[in-house]
């Protein structure tokens, strides 16, 4: 099994509410996107990719929001192959990032 990944600011105070909300809601984040692909709207699925890797880049999740950037590129280069290949991949480490919070899996 791969190891849960944390925050780089986990540390930090002032960003505990910040992340605890994020991973609680990211289930639902990737259900959105999924939904997108599904639909073959990359279009909607590059914008909330680009939503998840803002965010995910602010909290110190970089492995995610590299990710959503990966998926996001391959949406803008209409790659359906690589998109459903990035979505798998983004979805995992999403699950890592859930199992290092007690409250999200």
């Amino acid at each position: 099994m791969d190891k849960p990944i944390l925050s780089s600011r986990s540390d930090e105070p002032e960003v505990a509410d910040a992340i605890d909300t994020f991973l609680v809601r990211l289930a639902e984040r990737v259900d959105e996107l999924q939904d997108a692909e599904f639909k073959g709207d990359l279009e909607e699925l590059a914008t909330q990719s680009h939503k998840l890797g803002t965010i995910a880049n602010e909290l110190g999740f970089e492995l995610l929001a590299a990710s959503a950037s990966d998926l996001e590129r391959c949406c803008l280069t209409d790659s359906v192959e690589q998109v459903r290949d990035t979505l798998i991949d983004l979805t995992e480490i999403a699950k890592r990032v859930r199992m290092g919070h007690r409250g999200s899996v």
